[in-house]
Parts: C-alpha cells; sequence; structure tokens
C-alpha cells in the first residue's frame, strides 16, 4: 500500500513541477517579447521619451517685424507685455496666494473659482509647468506682483510680444491684428511656430505677409531635474545633442505707400456717413495712398484681451465694422458708364459726336427703363450723356452693345477679376455675361439685362478698389495697375531686402482720342453747372473730373430693422470716382457710401474734402501760388 501510495505522490509531484515549469516558461517568453519590443520595436520612440524626461526644448520668439507708412511712420510695432504666472508646485499657501492675487489683479470670487481649479488641476512634474493667470497686465499691477512675491512663493513675471498699433482706427482693416491660431493651424503647422501662446495675422497685411513679418522662432535645450526644475550641471546635454541654442530670426519690416495723414483725411471725411470706404491711389504707378473703410475698430484690443463688451458691440453693430467695404462687392451705379461709353466707342456704335434722344424712360419689350430725370435730357453727345449721367442713353447703347461685349471692356477695366491686394477676403465682383445668367438668374439670360447691366445696376458688383484701378487707367491713358501697397520689404536695421516695383496687369487698349473724349465727358461732369451731376465735386483752383452713381438697391433687400437702420438699409449707395489735376493726373479717388444716398449730393462733396484735403495738407497737386487755397461756396447741384 506505501508504494503505491508513494507512487502516486511522486506523480502528482511531477505533474506540479512540469505545470510551474511551463508557467516559468511562458512568464519568461512574455519578458524577452516585451524586452524586444522594448528595444528593437519601441527603442527609438522609447529613446526620445526618455530624453524628455531629463532635456527640455524651450522656444526662444523671434521679433515680428514692423509695419511704417511712406514717411516710415509705425503702423504696428512690438512693445513689451508682462505676463504674470504662478507655479503650482513652489506655491505654499494657496490661500494667501489667492488673496494677494485678488487685490493685485482685481479678481472676482468666479476668477478665483477658476485659478484655484488651474493650480488643483495638474499632477506629476506638470506641476512645475507655470500657468500663465494674467496676460499684459499694467506697469502697476507689475510693481504690485513684485511686492506680493515677496510675502508668497509661486509667482513668477514674463516679458513677452504685444502687438501694437499705434495710429488706432486710422487703417485698421488695411493693416489688421493678431490672433490665437486655430486648432487645425496648431495641428497641420510647425510646432516651432505655432507655440503656445502664439499670436498670428488675422486680417489685413498682418495676414497676407503673416510669412515675412513672423520671422523664425528660435530654440533653446538643457537639462532639467527630477521637479523639472533647469540643472546646474548642463554638461549631460553634449551626450544627447550638440545643439544648445539656436537665436531667433527676427521678422521683416514693411514700409507701405500709405501715408497715415491721407489715412485720417479720408476718415475724416467720412465723418458725417454710417458706412462707406474712400480709396485714394497715384495713377502713375498704381501705389495706394489710402485706403479705408468705416465704421473701423480698434485693432489694439483685437491683437489683445478683447473684453466681452467690446465684442458683443461689434457682433451687434448693424454696420458691419468688421467687414472691409473697401475689398467688398457692391452695385455700381453710374460710375460703371465709363465701361459702356468705351465699348460704343471701341465698337463703332457711336462717336464722341454722335447725338442719341435720351428723354426720361425707355421701352424695351415688356418694361419700361426709367432715368433718373423724368423729364429726360434731350438730344445729347457722348460728353453730355456722362455729365448728365443721362440713362436712357447708355440704355441705348448697352441693347446696341449687348451683355457679352459689355463684359469684355469691364474685364479690360479689372472689374471681375481680384487685385493681387487680396486681403481681408477681396472680392472679385460680378461681370455678368449672358453665361452667367443662364447659371444664376431664374429663366436664363434676358436681352433686357444688358440695359441694366449698361448703367451699373443688374447684377454688376465692383469693389471701391477696383474702381479707384479702373479710373486711375483713364486718368493715365489706358494703363491698368495693380494696386502698390508695399514699397519695400527690409530688415530690422533698415537694409532693403525687396523693392515693389510697379505691375502692369492689362491695359485698356484703346485709342487715345476714345479715352480722351470720356475724360472730356468725366470733366464736364464736375465742371458743368448746367447739366452735370458732379459740380459739388469743384475747387476753385484747378480741373477735377470724375462720375457721380447713385446705386438703388431698395428693391434688393428686405430685412426686417429697428427704424434708423431700416431706413439707412432702404437708402441708394451713393458713388463718386474721380481724379485730379485733369492735365496731368496725380491722385485718384473713389468714395463709396453705402446706402449714402446720391452720388452727386453726398458723395461729390466727399470727394471734393479729399482732394482739397490732400492738395492743403499733404502735397500740393494743383498749379497754384499757394497750397492752402482759399475754399469757395460749394454750387448747390448733385445728381446721380
Amino acid at each position: 500500500m506505501s508504494d503505491v501510495y508513494l507512487d502516486s505522490s511522486a506523480i502528482g509531484y511531477r505533474l506540479r513541477a512540469r505545470r510551474l515549469m511551463v508557467v516559468v516558461v511562458l512568464v519568461f517568453v512574455v519578458f524577452i517579447g516585451r524586452l524586444v519590443q522594448l528595444q528593437i520595436v519601441e527603442g527609438d520612440e522609447l529613446a526620445q521619451a526618455s530624453e524628455n524626461n531629463f532635456i527640455r526644448t524651450e522656444v526662444l520668439p523671434a521679433d515680428r517685424g514692423a509695419i511704417f507708412d511712406r514717411q516710415l511712420r509705425p503702423l504696428a510695432v512690438n512693445r513689451p507685455a508682462f505676463d504674470l504666472y504662478v507655479t503650482p508646485a513652489r506655491v505654499k499657501k494657496l490661500s494667501a496666494l489667492l488673496e494677494g492675487l485678488r487685490e493685485v489683479l482685481g479678481l472676482d470670487e468666479l476668477d478665483l473659482d477658476r485659478l484655484r481649479e488651474k493650480l488643483d488641476q495638474p499632477r506629476g512634474i506638470a506641476r512645475y509647468q507655470p500657468v500663465r493667470v494674467r496676460r499684459d497686465i499694467d506697469r502697476e499691477s507689475v510693481a504690485r506682483a513684485e511686492a506680493l512675491r515677496a510675502q508668497v512663493d509661486g509667482i513668477s513675471i514674463r516679458v513677452e510680444q504685444q502687438r501694437a498699433y499705434p495710429q488706432g482706427e486710422v487703417g485698421a482693416h488695411l493693416v489688421g491684428y493678431l490672433g490665437r491660431p486655430r486648432a487645425e493651424e496648431v495641428a497641420a503647422g510647425d510646432p516651432m511656430r505655432f507655440r503656445e501662446g502664439a499670436m498670428v495675422g488675422r486680417a489685413g497685411l498682418e495676414q497676407r505677409f503673416e510669412d515675412t513679418l513672423a520671422g523664425r522662432n528660435g530654440l533653446e535645450r538643457f537639462v532639467v531635474n527630477a521637479r523639472g526644475a533647469r540643472a546646474a550641471d548642463q554638461r549631460a546635454l553634449g551626450a544627447v545633442d550638440d545643439v544648445v541654442r539656436e537665436q531667433p530670426v527676427p521678422g521683416s519690416d514693411l514700409v507701405l505707400t500709405v501715408d497715415t495723414e491721407v489715412q485720417a483725411l479720408l476718415l475724416q471725411a467720412l465723418s458725417r456717413f454710417e458706412s462707406g470706404a474712400i480709396v485714394a491711389v497715384d495713377p502713375r504707378d498704381g501705389s495706394v495712398l489710402g485706403i479705408v473703410s468705416k465704421p473701423t475698430f480698434d485693432p489694439n484690443m483685437w491683437s489683445g484681451r478683447l473684453p466681452p463688451e467690446v465684442k458683443q458691440a461689434v457682433d451687434e453693430n448693424p454696420y458691419k465694422p468688421m467687414i472691409d467695404k473697401s475689398v467688398h462687392s457692391f452695385f455700381p451705379g453710374s460710375v460703371y458708364k465709363v465701361v459702356t461709353a468705351l465699348a460704343g466707342l471701341e465698337e463703332n456704335v457711336i462717336d464722341a459726336d454722335t447725338e442719341v434722344d435720351s428723354p426720361g424712360s425707355y421701352e424695351f419689350g415688356n418694361r419700361i427703363f426709367h432715368c433718373h430725370k423724368l423729364s429726360g435730357h434731350g438730344h445729347l453727345d457722348l460728353t453730355g450723356a456722362i455729365a448728365a449721367s443721362a440713362d436712357v442713353y447708355f440704355y441705348k447703347l448697352g441693347e446696341r452693345l449687348g451683355i457679352d461685349t459689355l463684359a469684355t471692356y469691364a474685364t479690360r477695366f479689372g472689374f471681375g477679376l481680384k487685385t493681387s491686394l487680396r486681403i481681408n477676403g477681396e472680392s472679385p465682383g460680378i461681370v455678368p455675361t449672358r453665361a452667367w445668367h443662364d447659371e444664376h438668374t431664374p429663366g436664363g439670360y434676358q436681352f433686357g439685362l444688358a440695359l441694366s447691366t449698361a448703367i451699373g445696376q443688374g447684377d454688376v458688383r465692383t469693389t471701391p478698389l477696383q474702381m479707384a484701378m479702373a479710373y486711375a487707367a483713364l486718368a493715365n491713358g489706358g494703363t491698368l495697375f495693380a494696386p502698390r501697397i508695399v514699397d519695400r520689404v527690409q530688415a530690422p536695421d533698415g537694409k532693403v531686402l525687396q523693392k515693389m516695383a510697379p505691375q502692369v496687369v492689362g491695359t485698356l487698349g484703346a485709342r487715345p482720342d476714345h479715352l480722351a473724349s470720356i475724360v472730356a465727358g468725366l470733366e464736364r461732369t464736375v465742371a458743368d453747372t448746367e447739366i452735370g451731376t458732379g459740380t459739388l465735386a469743384a475747387v476753385p483752383y484747378g480741373r477735377i473730373a470724375g462720375k457721380t452713381g447713385t446705386a438703388q438697391v431698395r428693391d434688393i433687400i428686405r430685412a426686417r430693422f429697428v427704424d434708423k437702420v431700416k431706413d439707412f438699409r432702404d437708402r441708394d449707395h451713393a458713388w463718386f470716382a474721380g481724379f485730379a489735376p485733369v492735365e496731368s493726373p496725380r491722385i485718384v479717388v473713389v468714395v463709396f457710401l453705402e446706402h449714402g444716398g446720391a452720388g452727386g449730393k453726398e458723395a461729390a462733396p466727399v470727394a471734393r474734402a479729399v482732394i482739397e484735403g490732400y492738395h492743403q495738407r499733404i502735397e500740393p497737386i494743383f498749379n497754384t501760388a499757394a497750397a492752402n487755397d482759399v475754399r469757395t461756396p460749394s454750387r448747390r447741384r448733385g445728381g446721380p
């Protein structure tokens, strides 16, 4: 019995031993497999993670390039900003810290609760990472924070760059502002560039020339101890990476063609109006002298800590301050008639002396097209039709030309195409054609649509900037320039890196005598006190050529608004486009008053104020004895 018992015990022991052996072998296989994974498969990744545990990389931000006007007056510069941080691991008395920050920063209970949560949240090594409490505190708060540092632990103050716009609202749309990068930009962009706290161009030239202005950030790598603090002995770093410090490369500066004084002059000229834009250019090379949009905004607010009440006020403003109306497209009205006039001359439909009967209305098919002057204008030649803005004259011309021919000449003027400025969502506008109407108009193209197009109504859309470049082409003899806004790019030390030459993008391709006839009509618009619609733009000491425009919008917009805004929305757009002096044009001015009323009555005096102010305060463009000429009473006339 005992032998049998011993044999069975031995057998059971061996069986358990084998099972234990299998378990041990399996454990070793798992260990070996994990070791292979760590050493071979994930070796590089884990080595990097290990390195990151004691090697820290800190981004050294590059100085952003400045923006100056043509006289080197600053439009966008950098100033020091003081940011207050708290390092959670170094805070010994949280209650004392919070109470002190309440006094220094004026925090309320909600702010304190949020800050307490931020400081309690980090764990492990993250507790050694500073938490930003307030950005860009004023110097008084800096002094009080420094005094608080002597009493409690954990506070630090870092000096960062803050973008500043010394001219404020003057030219805000043009220059733009900075903002935080979006999530998709961070995910797809360079982590060295889109670091924590980075600011990037969000509008205007700040956005358009982001790559030029931003420069290239540098970096510094250093050893940290187990608590995340910089180690005293940095020699261990050489065994990991030879690069210790890479200096940042500052961004380049932009020097513009724009003059700050002109910008201020344009805004002053718009002071009576809720919404609009003015563009002033030099027709000799396409240089933009001034370009403003109203209502405007303060870019200093938008590039810093934007107060919620300011954001709400802008969002609720019915006149849309954040829309740049200088590059937004609108119905142009009669300022567009120069397209129809040139097409008629070039296509030999008329000549300058051809007289056309222009009554108060014109019946085409089953529709009656009215003139702004219900009694009509009688028989007029081209210069008279331009001066009087005789609608029926241009209806008849548009009927004979057809919409596609009108579109061909509109394109020569640059309409329907974005300019090279390309800021703030610039619109290309609309130059309707037969094909365009077939695609976008219910029922497709109808012949009467050419008549509306001929006077700048219907579906035509242009921007004030496009109109300025088009009239510059008329003023200079037919050369269409790209708007030249940047004169040069230069290094921070003033060394010129790139000079921006004038850029020709096309020509009107017209006979000189045809252009001269149109210019004669534009001059008569301002000078002819009998029929001219633009006489309120005249000055006593020089010759001005221009065209008024009154674009009807009442049938287009039917939204509900409070009374004041509704009245505003129901009014026509007012335009004036012109240049001076006629004999040697130096400045082109385009005035657009959104829902501003009649072009001759409202926009023409604004243009006069700009041209007069430019002559008196900026540069004497008229051949007179004195720049500050005496102003004479305005003639009381005005129409489309």
